[in-house]
């Protein structure tokens, strides 16, 4: 009986905590329902847009209007334009933005995949933003953005999480089909534990400290689309680690800062030509060159050289795809195995309307990428997300996701008391409900699975997470 009475004392408890939740992000939506009204946008419906997410970032919230990237990306070279909303200063559009979630995870860690050895959690996402625009002689435009993202954690507060990026964006557009655009940007960010990159690769130390990094990025791309096709840039990205895990810079010592503080810089240059209206093929060559602060081991230069296609409209389809082939050099021969790899190249994005009220995005990839396992250089990541969107009214709208994700490391390693190169499979897949209030608030509801299976026991993991969020944009 007591037994008993002390499980009813829990789901009681459980339950009440579930309805605080709740009405926190309720009482959130009439209080912006009444500070700005309910007509306000009312003339400009919006059909929401499926979004491709990352296999590594299933615990970020996810909200309606405004979305939050916690990494530097080499290829993206703007900022989400808000649209959304009507106040001015003078020459400036003003667009702030704010958004709640509230989520419960079974997983917190992501360290492993029975009952009883997982860590459930709640914790409440807040993300802020600001972004003013400067028109300028009615076709440029210069961006200034802020965004935050922070999560604060019921039961384990080191895994808090305070994100933030500022962003400078000027987009010039010329007659022609000549665009320019500019990006710099200063980024605080994190690995959610679980993530190929997060602490200790997600092993079994039961440790819940997050990574954290700080990046500085500046980059153009000059864009000139007609009969021909031509499109180059340039980005650079620095990453310096923070936080617990930093470490010290000492040679030999453990932390980020000796294992992944480094430089990165991306070139490309696409030639091509039109072959129907919106419609381009090209052949395309980049070349990244990552340079360690301390690891030098790791020092290592990358080129591709692939063909590739971008259109718009063709079948009620937007997209690019790009394949080809890519090397790794590194720069230093060491125990850690081949200087020089070379894999099968792919990346693409693929955005469909196949009838008014559904759209689907999908992606798929294949590309190296930067290991914290001691005994590898990096690991080949081969992808794909599938989202859908589909809009039962002008309102409700269904969403699901399936992302799945493989990744192959580059050498042997020494755990679990065997020696292999360690094989990782990534699968996510949910779904939910997306409700639009009004064009600048939105609610979601959302539920996802996620597991990790290895042939190194130890690291796989799966999860469950419920996710409910209120965002406003004016």
């Amino acid at each position: 009986m007591s037994m008993f009475l002390f499980s009813l004392g829990l789901c009681k408890g459980a339950a009440v905590r579930i309805v605080r939740r709740a009405a926190r992000v309720i009482g959130i939506a009439i209080f912006l329902s009444l500070l700005v009204g309910t007509g306000a946008g009312a003339a400009d419906e919006i059909t929401p847009v499926a979004s491709p997410m990352n296999p590594f970032l299933t615990q970020q919230s996810r909200f309606t209007n405004v979305t939050y990237d916690i990494y530097p990306s080499s290829g993206i070279f703007s900022v989400q334009e808000l649209t959304q909303g009507n106040i001015k200063a003078g020459p400036l559009l003003v667009h702030p933005h704010f958004g709640v979630a509230e989520n419960y995870t079974d997983n917190v860690t992501r360290t492993d995949k029975t009952f009883g050895g997982k860590t459930s959690d709640w914790y409440t996402t807040y993300q802020p933003g600001l972004q003013i625009q400067l028109p300028v002689l009615g076709r440029h435009k210069i961006i200034m953005d802020y965004r935050a993202y922070l999560e604060r954690y019921s039961r384990d507060a080191t895994l808090d999480v305070n994100d933030q990026t500022m962003s400078l964006n000027p987009v010039l557009v010329f007659p022609g089909g000549l665009t320019v655009k500019l990006l710099g940007e200063l980024k605080n960010g994190h690995d959610y534990r679980g993530s190929a990159t997060s602490a200790l690769g997600g092993g079994t130390s039961g440790s819940s400290t997050i990574n954290q990094f700080y990046n500085k990025e500046y980059g153009g791309e000059v864009e000139l689309k007609s009969q021909t096709f031509v499109r180059a840039s340039h980005k650079y990205i620095d990453y310096q680690f923070t936080g617990p895990l930093a470490g010290t810079r000492v040679p030999g010592t453990a932390g980020d800062i000796n294992t992944r503080n480094r430089m990165e810089r991306y070139d490309s240059l696409a030639l091509g030509g039109r072959v129907a209206p919106n419609t381009y093929l090209y052949v395309k060559g980049m070349y990244q060159r990552e340079l360690y602060e301390v690891n030098k081991d790791l020092d290592s230069t990358v080129v591709t050289l692939a063909g590739g296609s971008t259109w718009e409209g063709l079948a009620k389809s937007t997209g690019s795809f790009d394949i080809g082939w890519q090397t790794r050099t590194m720069d230093r021969a060491s125990s850690r195995g081949t200087g020089v790899y070379g894999t099968m190249y792919f990346n693409g994005n693929f955005a469909w309307k196949p009838q008014e009220q559904t759209k689907v995005n999908v992606s798929f990839y294949r590309r190296t990428n930067e290991t914290v396992l001691a005994e590898t250089r990096f690991y080949t990541g081969t992808g794909t997300t599938f989202d859908v969107n589909h809009a039962v009214t002008k309102k409700w709208n269904v969403t699901g996701q399936v992302m799945y994700e493989h990744d192959t490391y580059s050498g042997p390693i020494t755990a679990d008391n065997m020696r292999a190169v360690r094989q990782d499979d990534y699968l996510t897949f949910g779904g939910g409900l997306w409700y639009q209030i009004q064009p600048w608030l939105g609610a979601r509801l959302n539920y996802l699975y996620t597991e990790r299976l290895s042939n190194f026991i130890s690291t796989q993991y799966n999860a469950n997470q419920m996710m409910l969020s209120l965002q406003a944009q004016f």
